[in-house]
């Protein structure tokens, strides 16, 4: 058990429960539940251990014996609950496939915006380089127009 974990005391760890004391004794004895026994000889029940046996506590047994128990109805909604379950992780399944191609796409888009931005970036530099040099054209046919006169 650690420092901080929270305990019960034996009485409302079995109110919790919903079992008898002595019940909870022999799961302490054969380990399946965790406890500590305190010096006045009260037994402390880790919180988290109870809850693992109040959960298994909960699971039905389904054994030859006690199959009558189980209604046509209840087996149709069993049915049904599974068949459901698989159908969802089916179209799980398709959505991460499909998750998977518009990745793909995306990354191809971007490494075409990445080179079409680089060819507009080159043509933004030759398109001044041109404008200097067009203005040194204007310079000099200005040179030349005021040197005529």
């Amino acid at each position: 058990m650690d420092d901080k974990e929270r305990v019960l005391t034996l009485a409302s760890a079995a109110r919790k429960a919903g079992v008898n004391p002595d019940e909870l004794k022999v799961m302490i004895s054969e380990g399946k539940l965790d406890a500590v026994e305190t010096e006045g000889g009260n037994l402390l029940i880790s919180e988290n251990s109870l809850k693992l046996i109040i959960k298994e506590s909960q699971i039905i047994d389904i054994e030859p014996n006690n199959q009558e128990i189980i209604t046509e109805d209840v087996k149709q909604l069993l049915s049904q609950a599974a068949f459901f379950i698989e159908r969802q992780e089916s179209e799980l399944k398709t959505y991460k496939e499909r998750e998977g191609k518009h990745i793909s796409l995306l990354e191809n888009a971007e490494i075409h915006i990445n080179k079409a931005l680089d060819q507009l970036n080159n043509l933004q530099k030759q398109n001044l380089l041109l404008s200097n040099e067009n203005r040194d054209l204007l310079k000099t046919l200005l040179k030349l127009k005021i040197n005529r006169k």
